[in-house]
């Protein structure tokens, strides 16, 4: 049933109406229209039953007036039959159930009143004057037994009533006493027939009405599910489909793709990664709010674009955005990149701000491909792009890139890209940015994890996924990370970043002669207990293969400081690893919990959390967006987690500093203790 807002409005004055008040003329007639068929079915059935009851009567007729038993039986089978055909006539020609209503009530009074008048003439007087409570059962049929409407019980019913009333008052031939005792009976009757129909046809109504407002709140409250779901995926200033959406919506499409949907008929799926270029300078120009319209221009556009294409647009953060589409392969990634660029181009969004030949807004797009040889994964997929992205800025911004591992365009940008990270200390275009680790237990931070960012020489940001094994790959990474740990000690010393600091170590950083010296000078200058550091050995390499790196885990662990696994069931580590090494904190990679909504990947998710729980190991899970899936770690026992949900990375001045009381001199095992 529609419910409009005018008769949402009624539903509520009419529940909060007193019930002595007369219905609601609309309602009433939804009421009668929702229970229209059946009452049409209760009605025909019950005058059946109503006539072949009445028919019936006549046996006694027979028994208690012999003298007019045949007029009286004669009586009733005409007005029985007649009404009842009647009935029967109108119901199949489909007339209204107030008509039929008008019928039945009709039947009553003609039945109770034909009877009554040839009964009244017997001779019988004394046994007519104990049978002509027989009336009662007209009066009770016309209140009760056919859910008429009230004023039209209280006619068909008065009406029968009077009738007996006047025979028994003025024409049975009796005692006074007894005259005056059947007149009270019926009176009785009449009224407490009639407050029964009013009290039965009262809670039909107002179970109706509840009825109806349950409908109201439920529709609410699904309008409200969906709009916040609706916010929950939407970035609030473009509109766009934000970062959770487009990974459900890339997995959607991997689904389709992987089954070999035929309504897709693509041989790929498309990531494209748009940044605005120089819109930093544009923001600084013209100001925030411009900035703001800007964006939102470039939403409505990208939107249009992607529906010609049929692809998904989304906000990926700042001013960049992605781009998920069905492609048949690189040379039409290449031909939808590029229409979203001239799309961009024919805005002629002015920026008088750039100091590279263009005086209007234009963007850089790092595109790649799935391929059937490689991982189905989107963040694999976003670091390419992003490589791309990247090359497309070197190459002069303001163009396309396609990723290829080979092509001339990258390994310029890896060159200018090594040049960048040799002097980025120096140049102080590095800085941290702290991720609080959450406790679930005491439902506070235990600590923070220091993340390493870069800047570019014109003041954007460079990915760590793009740096960091360019880093790794020329060596630069031993500066940086050294740097890392410094200002990681510095700031857990200076500010408080709660019971220990995390900061990530790669195999080049480990297998440096005299790296547990370095780590020792460090902790010494800043004066931090060894136990308040913990370092993260990824799983991206096979440590077995390089002994050094071996050598100096077990000299830090001695020294005190924690060893962490990162991202544990990504890369070379397994059991070999967790036998060999004995880790303070093992931390399982986001992919498997943002997976475990499935059956297979809840089961896979529960089963790593035992293993490493009855290894002995403390479990971190990374990852954690949402409500739902902290519930989940909290039924599989997990003791800490990291997420958007709990806190996102941000800069040491907006870092509290409550986890430092909260958890202040107290170590991993203790805390593990605790858990």
């Amino acid at each position: 049933m529609h419910l409009s807002k005018d008769i949402t409005g009624k539903v509520f004055k009419a529940i909060a109406r007193p019930q002595w008040k007369p219905a609601d003329p609309t309602l009433w007639a939804l009421l009668m229209r929702k229970y229209a068929d059946r009452n049409r079915k209760i009605l025909r059935w019950g005058m059946v039953a109503a006539v072949l009851s009445y028919i019936g009567y006549g046996f006694f007729d027979w028994l208690l007036f012999p003298d007019i038993a045949g007029r009286l039986i004669l009586t009733r089978l005409t007005l029985g039959l007649g009404f009842l055909a009647l009935i029967e006539v109108c119901a199949r020609r489909g007339a209204e159930l107030a008509t039929l209503h008008l019928i039945a009530a009709a039947a009553i009074v003609s039945g109770a009143v034909g009877w009554l008048f040839f009964a009244i003439d017997t001779t019988y007087q004394s046994a007519l004057s104990h049978f002509i409570v027989f009336g009662t059962v007209f009066i009770l049929g016309a209140n009760l037994f056919f859910n008429f409407r009230l004023w039209l019980s209280i006619v068909s019913s008065a009406v029968v009533t009077a009738a007996f009333l006047a025979a028994a008052l003025f024409s049975l031939r009796s005692d006074i006493v007894v005259r005056a005792i059947v007149s009270v009976y019926f009176a009785n009757c009449f009224i407490l027939s009639l407050y029964l129909s009013w009290r039965l046809s009262l809670e039909r109504y107002q179970e109706f009405l509840h009825t109806l407002r349950a409908q109201v709140q439920e529709r609410a409250a699904v309008e409200k599910g969906e709009r916040l779901g609706e916010i929950a995926d939407t970035d609030p200033l473009t509109g766009l489909k934000n970062r959770r959406a487009i990974a459900r919506e890339f997995s959607e499409l991997s689904k389709q793709w992987a089954e070999g949907d035929r309504d897709i008929g693509d041989d790929a799926i498309g990531v494209l990664l748009i940044d605005v270029d120089h819109f930093k300078a544009f923001n600084d120009r013209f100001g925030h709010q411009a900035g703001d319209d800007c964006l939102m221009m470039l939403a409505d556009t990208f939107s249009e674009t992607a529906a010609r294409h049929k692809a998904i647009a989304g906000r990926y953060g700042g001013e960049e955005f992605v781009i998920l589409c069905r492609i048949e392969g690189e040379a039409q990634l290449r031909e939808v990149a590029q229409e979203f660029c001239h799309a961009v181009e024919n805005l002629k969004i002015a920026h008088s701000n750039r100091r590279d030949g263009h005086d209007i807004v234009t963007i850089s797009v790092g595109a790649t491909l799935t391929r059937a040889d490689k991982i189905m994964e989107l963040r694999v997929l976003l670091q390419e792009a992003d490589r791309a992205l990247y090359a497309s800025k070197f190459a002069g911004r303001a163009t396309l890139t396609i990723y290829d591992p080979g092509a001339a365009e990258q390994e310029k940008s890896g060159e200018n890209l090594s040049r960048l990270l040799k002097v980025a200390v120096a140049n102080k275009l590095v800085s941290v940015a702290y991720q609080p680790i959450f406790d679930i237990a005491s439902e506070q931070v235990l600590g923070h994890e220091a993340l390493m960012r870069l800047r570019d020489l014109d003041d954007s940001d460079v990915s760590p996924a793009v740096f960091i094994p360019a880093a790794e790959q020329n060596g630069a990474i031993v500066e940086l990370g050294t740097w890392l740990i410094d200002q990681a000690c510095r700031d857990m010393v200076e500010h408080g970043l709660g019971s220990l600091v995390t900061v990530n170590v790669s195999i080049v950083q480990l297998k440096t002669p005299g790296f547990p010296l370095q780590i020792t000078d460090i902790l010494g200058r800043h004066g931090l207990a060894p136990q308040k550091l913990a370092l993260e050995v990824t799983e991206g390499s096979d440590i077995f293969l390089e002994a050094r790196a071996a050598r100096n885990i077990e000299h830090l662990r001695s020294m005190g400081v924690q060893i962490w696994l990162d991202d544990f069931g990504t890369g070379f580590a397994g059991l070999a690893w967790l036998r060999r090494f004995r880790f303070d904190v093992v931390k399982i990679d986001r992919s498997f919990l943002h997976e475990s909504d499935t059956l297979r990947g809840g089961t896979l998710l529960q089963d790593m959390v035992r293993l490493l729980q009855n290894l002995g190991h403390a479990v971190l899970v990374e990852g954690v967006e949402t409500e739902e899936q902290l519930t989940v770690l909290k039924r599989m026992d997990v003791q800490w987690i990291q997420g958007f949900l709990k806190g996102r990375p941000a800069p040491i001045e907006a870092v509290g500093q409550t986890t430092e009381e909260q958890f202040a001199g107290r170590s991993v095992p203790e805390l593990r203790a605790q858990v």
